[in-house]
């Protein structure tokens, strides 16, 4: 694939993004007055969604805590614990289940399914209907799957899974960010937030996404390891979660003879609480992770600031290491493959470096695809945009 194919495409993708996120705003006023009327008497918010849609909602959560210091709970169980539960029981009812004993204290729930047939979010909107809790429902489409007896259906108007998850980070961030103290009204982030997307630079993606693909296409036929990494933590952390379980789940999926690829991610709360508590440097996880890394390994490392101390160390390790790196970032110096998002606050950078991670992702899938086909045909950029990753999934139909 050449790196003019990559260009248009991901101009492409960029441009259907734009236009989802600027559909989805138009409803932002009524979903911010939705968030501020539930939350208003100290009322908590819960967050749901399956695969990477728990990353999205838990995103939300962050920056409501973070930003707008509204008082959330973050019900996305541990691994631990999920496993735990639905190995005793069905797993349709894990969300629901883990609302009912303080549901008296929920002020609204927000729930994000691109299918919005989600057994499990359907069981969690029909208990906040018994129970007269407000529900915030993201869906695909044009939102008809999916009702709620309280709150607001908010639909992305794609049924593309890649695009409307972008969408959906995007307005929840945006609404977030608009119910701060003292912040920008909605209208004010949304402008803001739709220049940055116009100003993304194609043809240089198109140079990092075409390399990209080579490695991590390489990488996976050749069984090496793939670090996907965000020494900084916060929003960027769950992107680079979202990130590594596209590759490792998405990207392979349905091609004959191609095994999951090695994917090493950020560190579990286990190993971060035994560094922070064990070891005074925040660069040593990452250097310890970094450290078990070969040449053609392939790194990416998620910055806000490349400058910054931990990940110039991490980006030093993976360097000495001999791997190839690709770095994605909004500030800072650049490395030998690197891609500077524009400008924007940490979250609104999240949002759009989980579309450059979408884009990675479906490339990657076409040339695996066309490596066991033995297909020499050139692939378009329509080609690329028809290719949702979604209809690949066994369970899509129920998950």
């Amino acid at each position: 694939m050449t790196t003019l194919l990559h260009e248009d495409f991901a101009r492409a993708y960029v441009t259907e993004v734009s236009e989802a996120v600027h559909r989805m705003l138009t409803r932002g006023t009524a979903a911010v007055d939705l968030v501020t009327s539930a939350t208003i008497g100290g009322g908590e918010v819960r967050a749901f969604g399956n695969g990477g849609s728990s990353a999205i909602v838990r995103s939300l959560l962050l920056q409501l805590c973070a930003q707008a210091e509204l008082p959330v709970h973050d019900t996305m169980m541990s691994p631990a614990a999920l496993t735990y539960s639905t190995q005793r029981d069905d797993y349709r009812g894990v969300f629901a289940r883990s609302l009912t004993g303080g549901i008296d204290r929920v002020g609204l729930v927000v729930v994000a399914s691109v299918s919005g047939r989600s057994v499990n979010i359907r069981e969690t909107i029909r208990l906040c209907a018994d129970h007269h809790v407000p529900v915030l429902a993201l869906v695909g489409g044009d939102g008809a799957q999916l009702e709620t007896a309280h709150g607001m259906v908010w639909p992305t108007g794609t049924t593309d899974q890649q695009i409307s998850e972008d969408a959906m980070l995007t307005a929840l961030t945006l609404t977030a960010a608009a119910l701060g103290p003292g912040t920008d009204p909605l209208s004010v982030h949304t402008e803001r937030h739709l220049h940055a997307l116009t100003t993304v630079d194609h043809g240089r993606l198109g140079v990092f996404l075409r390399k990209a693909t080579e490695a991590i296409s390489n990488a996976i036929r050749t069984r090496r390891r793939i670090y996907v990494l965000c020494p900084e933590g916060g929003p960027l952390a769950l992107v680079a979660e979202h990130f590594a379980h596209n590759l490792n789940w998405d990207a392979p999926l349905g091609i004959e003879g191609v095994r999951p690829p090695l994917v090493v991610r950020d560190p579990s709360l286990a190993d971060l609480t035994a560094i922070y508590n064990d070891h005074p440097d925040p660069a040593y996880g990452v250097r310890h992770q970094l450290s078990g890394a070969g040449p053609e390994d392939v790194v990416f490392l998620l910055a806000y600031d490349s400058a910054a101390r931990t990940t110039r160390e991490a980006i030093g390790t993976a360097t000495e290491a001999g791997t190839r790196l690709f770095l994605l970032h909004r500030n800072g110096p650049s490395t030998q493959h690197h891609f500077q998002l524009p400008q924007t606050d940490d979250f609104a950078l999240a949002a759009l470096t989980q579309s450059v991670a979408h884009l990675i992702c479906r490339t990657t899938h076409a040339a695996l695809a066309a490596n066991h086909d033995g297909s020499t045909a050139a692939l378009s950029s329509s080609a690329l945009m028809a290719q949702d990753l979604a209809p690949l999934r066994e369970l899509s139909d129920t998950l």
